[in-house]
């Protein structure tokens, strides 16, 4: 660490401060230390307001370089792993920090659950795996800690650091022609110490990731400016630096030992084994059904509407308590099996309804299931009980998307929970939403995982009609970059859907 630091100059609020930070960043080639202890100095300040006191916590800073962040939770009284893999950097303000660790970020050298908060700070660019250092950082951090990831997106301002703007030409033409007209960058040469993060695709890492819980993403610098996080495409462009703030999942014990809670190794456990089960569900997805069947107390009634080969019914049977009921209602027709799959044959619907058994017995849930073969517009007379918990995955044109939600979503429980798959996604379905839901008086719209969106059932006044119809028209902007991977897809354009953030199939979902 350095025996002296330059002061920290004060960024005062509002315009005062974007003046400061834009001023010191104009000089942080020839003067880096007071731009970077400035924003460790704030970033510190607020994760301290976020969380509580620092002190005695464990933090374990990722890409710390010359430790400014490090010594900014070591001025809080943190415990700090300071960690990075680059000899160099870690010299840059003459000595390394204290007690620092030499290593891969994506290969941590510590322990499972064993910090409270992990920091990381303009490295992920840097990283040639990130899916790796944010399977780290959830892998060192204790259930209900804290996680803090801040990089320069690629096609950001900055994103191609000393080759801005040649970055605009994308990552493969835009560094050969740098290189071709002004030779190597000063450092950060693209493919060996710089690559290029999208938001779009690391946010599809949290969303795969069901023992991570995305709280915010923001940009750094403008954080009042999160709306635009929102809004696909533009998200890449206007933010200069993401920021995605995230809780590990699962409760820590009391009793010193940190291990994860045990309802979250029941569904990581139940995860591994669906895996091989053909479906339309993504882990987070996964998480949120488990998550509202498990909160269920004897007697209670799960509907679910569309069920497939069973990898659904089964994360709710394995999740729901003794007494609690799991109904699954699907024809197994052969039709609406997937995307682009409106019409099949008695065959394929057979080999599905036998698929699903064979799922379901396979992961000891068979009893647990009372499966009704039929439509779910026919079967309304096989639940007599109040649903507790509606998972509603059926015919996705717009007319059986409505029927679902007006006859079915109309015998939710007061307090009881509907969730609605391939929401803001498919167009019959958004649809279908935009009609029963947005002015609705009934449901408040709770949020989503991808295209599960949550509605809890509860009495809305005409101010909060209002409000949750504005956070669901909200994800129009999602719904329209949906329908544009969709088109890219059909198009054989896959550059199109991985520039907007899809990278994990042929379908968003």
């Amino acid at each position: 660490m350095t025996s002296s630091r330059a002061p920290i100059p004060s960024a005062g609020h509002g315009l005062h401060r974007y003046r400061t930070l834009y001023r010191l960043w104009r000089n942080e080639r020839e003067e880096p230390e007071p731009f970077y202890r400035l924003l460790a100095a704030e970033a510190v300040a607020d994760l301290a307001r976020r969380h509580g006191p620092l002190r005695d916590t464990v933090v374990a800073d990722l890409g710390c370089g010359p430790g400014y962040y490090t010594d900014a939770f070591r001025d809080e009284g943190a415990l700090v792993i300071a960690v990075d893999g680059d000899f160099g950097e870690l010299l840059l303000a003459g000595t390394a920090p204290d007690d620092a660790l030499l290593a891969d970020a994506g290969r941590l050298p510590l322990p499972d659950a064993s910090v409270d908060g992990v920091f990381c700070s303009n490295l992920l660019e840097h990283a040639r795996d990130p899916s790796a250092v944010i399977a780290e950082m959830a892998r060192v951090l204790r259930p209900g800690g804290w996680g803090y990831l801040s990089w320069t997106n690629w096609y950001s301002p900055w994103g191609g650091h000393d080759m801005t703007p040649y970055h605009y030409l994308g990552p493969r033409w835009g560094p050969r022609l740098y290189e071709r007209r002004h030779g190597p960058p000063r450092k950060n040469r693209y493919g060996e110490a710089l690559f290029a993060v999208h938001i779009g695709p690391t946010l599809a890492l949290f969303d795969e990731r069901p023992d991570l819980e995305v709280e915010v993403v923001e940009p750094r610098y403008w954080p009042w400016a999160r709306a635009i996080m929102r809004v696909p495409g533009l998200r890449e462009v206007a933010s200069w630096n993401c920021v995605v703030r995230f809780t590990r999942a699962g409760v820590e014990p009391s009793g010193g030992s940190r291990p994860e809670s045990p309802e979250l190794r029941r569904f990581e456990h139940t995860w591994a084994e669906l895996e091989t089960v053909e479906g339309w569900l993504a882990p987070s997805q996964a998480r949120r059904l488990w998550d509202r069947a498990s909160a269920l107390e004897a007697p209670a009634t799960i509907v679910e509407i569309g069920s497939y080969r069973g990898r659904s019914a089964s994360v709710l049977a394995r999740a729901a308590a003794p007494g609690v009921e799991v109904v699954a209602i699907d024809p197994h027709a052969g039709n609406d099996r997937g995307p682009q799959q409106w019409v099949g044959t008695e065959d394929e619907g057979q080999s599905d309804h036998d698929a699903f058994w064979a799922n379901l017995g396979r992961l000891g849930v068979a009893d647990r299931v009372r499966h009704v073969r039929r439509f779910s517009q026919d079967a309304h007379d096989a639940v007599t009980a109040p649903i507790d918990l509606l998972y509603v995955d059926g015919a996705h044109g717009y007319r059986p998307a409505l029927d679902d939600l007006r006859r079915w979503g109309g015998r939710v429980a007061p307090g009881g929970t509907m969730l609605v798959h391939d929401s803001f996604s498919s167009v019959g379905v958004t649809l279908a939403l935009l009609r029963t839901m947005v002015g609705g008086r009934h449901f408040r719209y709770v949020g989503r995982s991808r295209s599960m969106a949550e509605y809890r059932r509860v009495d809305l006044s005409a101010t909060a009609r209002v409000a949750n119809g504005a956070r669901q028209l909200a994800e129009l902007g999602w719904f329209a970059r949906n329908l544009v991977i969709k088109a890219a897809t059909v198009a054989h354009l896959p550059g199109v859907a991985r520039l907007l953030g899809h990278h994990d199939g042929p379908w968003p979902y």
